[in-house]
């Protein structure tokens, strides 16, 4: 709704002056503009135009400069008193580049004394309010004003555990805001908190019982809630970080282990936890009342206190999840945190915007927000401080919590000189820091050139991308209009020469241009937390079929998610076929429809001991192809078979393992030339079986593994 009485900066020194017709209807015929109190100038309007029941004046300032931090405001001949807003400067590179600091900004906890600092350069005055308890007044403290726009204070006593806030007098208006650089909050993020993040620092992460791996080709992701892997479980303290970092001691009756223990026994490299960064829309107080993913972001150096057993403990969210990331490394599995930095849920109510408005957030050229995102605004990442609160961030739960990777959403709206930065800071803490994310070409205001996007890719090599083609090629579109339409493995064999391409990580020309110049930076992936889950897919794509097909089919993708080219990545539940009934877009539909279905599990164990067979089977691969000094994606060779079925054979020196893919109702024979070991089918690992085979019988969507040694006579 338009205000009553408004007044804003324009280029060039215009001033657009808004009264509302229902607060006067007399016409202004002059303006006094006063800086701190003091007149300076007295304006006549070059121009009055009429909208929406206000009238619009034109003014023209002969004030030369207009100076953030000094507060205007602008009187009518009838002595109406309108503020000034002159955040339009933050629009402008000058600003930018005089209002930046490399400070350590947030609350700086030490034993004797405590330095606040923010990033606000139109405030004409800060304070920091602090009390020791909920119920107790708040202490002000007057902030000191640096020329870069930083506000400072030091407070000489022990503050940790301290309640602050800033209040800030931005364009004549007061504001109370949690701090952007806090490291802790209250829930729902009302209040922030002084902490030693030190000691969170200290606890042990276990690194040391962390794997070795050569190659991000090594690397296997399972994507997963903190709340969805224990929603559904009889537990007390379900749905938490506390819970998952624990053993349940919950099995299913055919002893399967739940939790922790049960993503541990598949095998993976790496956990990808979806949004564990502080996010909007759940009332941390309250949390089973209602149900987010979280890519609602609002801060960004502090953890989401609806997965903590109490989110108004100063420290015991942060020490919660550092406990879950410990957890998963003594388990030798790297964690990945799904971060969101392109946007935030509300740009008015944010602090960040607050401070420092038409700053953090990315604008079009008339002035309106920028929204690739498709969430209304759209991060400025070129920004400067904008820029260092995305890096501070990822240095902070990298050096802190010791987090091994990063999955960002909708990468494509960061530039890519931030993500470059990041990538390079990060690296000098953790050698083996791993940077993954959307590449969708965004529509948002920055240069195609400089988008993190998958068509940049030559330009971020550091950085592996969701790779949409191989899920589009295996399985079939995704979006809910082309759910109908089928990929190779759900039998439309006319993308052969397209699956050759994915199985090659899209690093070849085959059939399609190349992604990607080397596989390394392919995330190979048939379902995550976005659109329908596999087994929904075929269903709709395929409702013809049993399940005892669809089950097939899904083993058949799992084995060419884990044996293409790239990084294979899943989402939970994608290994026992678990549906969402049908729901694309499930990220409030709660925890029936997205948590972890243990009873699912128990009744389809047969899935999930093949997941973990053909996962060993990767690593055997893997493993076979250092053995012989050559890499795992390296001497891939294919074969057309009847009825559009393919042969991928993986040669690796003396031995030679060949894979058969037969999506189709065909049944035929293939002449392998000489005897192999048949090693792996639908029915899992069969190396033990000791069979081998000269001439193979390819059933009807049917796959099988072949392992030859030269050393074997025909």
């Amino acid at each position: 709704m338009k205000k009553l009485l408004s007044a804003n900066l324009k280029e060039n020194n215009n001033i657009e002056v808004s009264i509302s017709k229902d607060l006067t209807q007399r016409i202004v015929t002059f303006f006094f503009i006063y800086m701190n109190g003091k007149l300076i100038e007295k304006v006549i309007p070059l121009s009055r135009n009429e909208s929406n029941n206000h009238n619009i004046y034109t003014l023209v300032s002969s004030k030369t400069t207009y100076t953030p931090g000094i507060e205007y405001v602008l009187y009518t001949d009838m002595n109406m008193q309108i503020p000034l807003d002159i955040s339009y400067l933050a629009t402008l590179p000058a600003f930018d580049e005089k209002y930046r600091c490399d400070d350590i900004l947030g609350a700086n906890y030490l034993k004797k004394m405590t330095t606040f600092r923010v990033f606000s350069p139109f405030a004409s005055e800060m304070k920091v309010k602090i009390k020791k308890n909920v119920n107790d007044q708040f202490e002000y403290y007057s902030m000191t004003r640096l020329d870069n726009g930083i506000y400072e204070v030091t407070i000489k006593k022990d503050l940790e555990e301290y309640i602050y806030l800033y209040e800030a007098k931005i364009f004549s208006k007061i504001y109370e805001v949690a701090d952007p650089y806090s490291y802790s909050l209250s829930s729902n993020s009302n209040y922030s908190y002084v902490v030693d993040i030190n000691k969170i620092k200290k606890i042990d992460s276990n690194t040391d019982n962390l794997p070795i791996l050569d190659s991000k080709l090594d690397y296997i992701i399972y994507e997963c809630s903190v709340r969805d892997m224990t929603s559904r479980l009889n537990l007390k303290n379900k749905s938490t970080y506390k819970a998952l970092s624990e053993s349940t001691n919950i099995e299913t009756s055919n002893h399967i282990k739940t939790g922790i223990d049960y993503i541990s026994s598949l095998g993976v490299s790496h956990v990808q936890l979806m949004p564990v960064l502080d996010f909007y829309t759940v009332n941390e107080d309250r949390p089973f009342e209602n149900y987010n993913w979280g890519y609602d972001p609002n801060f960004f150096l502090v953890n989401e206190g609806s997965y903590s057993l109490d989110p108004n403990d100063p420290y015991l969210r942060l020490i919660e999840l550092k406990n879950l990331v410990s957890s998963f490394h003594k388990k030798g599995i790297r964690v990945i945190l799904d971060v969101v930095y392109n946007h935030v849920f509300s740009v008015n109510d944010n602090s960040l915007n607050i401070l420092v408005p038409k700053y953090y957030f990315r604008l079009n050229n008339d002035g309106s927000l920028s929204n690739g995102s498709g969430c209304g605004n759209d991060i400025e990442s070129k920004h400067y401080m904008a820029r260092k609160l995305i890096i501070d961030s990822i240095l902070h739960f990298t050096d802190i919590f010791d987090i091994d990777g990063f999955r960002f959403d909708l990468m494509g709206i960061l530039d890519t000189e931030t993500l470059s930065l990041a990538y390079n800071r990060a690296k000098e803490l953790k050698d083996d820091i791993f940077f993954l994310g959307e590449g969708w070409d965004l529509w948002t205001n920055l240069k195609a050139n400089e988008k993190c996007s998958i068509n940049n890719a030559n330009r971020i090599p550091f950085a592996s991308f969701f790779n949409d083609r191989f899920r589009d090629v295996v399985k079939g579109q995704t979006n809910e209009s082309q759910l109908a339409v089928r990929g190779y493995l759900s039998g439309d064999t006319n993308y052969l020469d397209g699956f050759k391409h994915v199985m090659l990580g899209s690093s070849k020309p085959i059939a399609f241009a190349p992604l990607f110049e080397s596989s390394a930076q392919s995330v190979n992936y048939l379902e995550c937390h976005d659109n329908h889950v596999l087994y929904d897919k075929l269903k709709a794509c395929l409702p013809f079929e049993s399940d005892e097909i669809t089950f097939k089919r899904i083993k058949m993708c799992i084995l060419a998610t884990l044996l293409a080219s790239g990084i294979p990545f899943f989402h939970a539940g994608e290994e026992i076929a678990q549906s969402k009934q049908g729901e694309g877009n499930s990220y409030d539909k709660g925890d029936l429809i997205n948590g972890f279905d243990y009873k699912l599990l128990e009744k389809r164990s047969d899935l999930y001991y093949f997941f973990i067979q053909a996962i060993h089977l990767k690593k055997f691969m893997s493993s076979l192809a250092k053995e012989k000094n050559v890499k795992f994606d390296e001497n891939i060779q294919f074969e057309n078979l009847p009825f559009g079925c393919i042969l991928i054979k993986y040669i690796y020196s003396n031995y030679t393992i060949s894979v058969i893919f037969n999506p189709t109702f065909e049944k035929f024979t293939y002449d392998l030339q000489k005897y192999n070991k048949v090693i792996f089918s639908e029915l899992g690992d069969i190396n033990k079986l000791d069979t081998y085979c000269q001439v193979a019988i390819i059933n009807s969507v049917s796959f099988a593994v072949y392992l030859q040694e030269e050393s074997q006579d025909a």
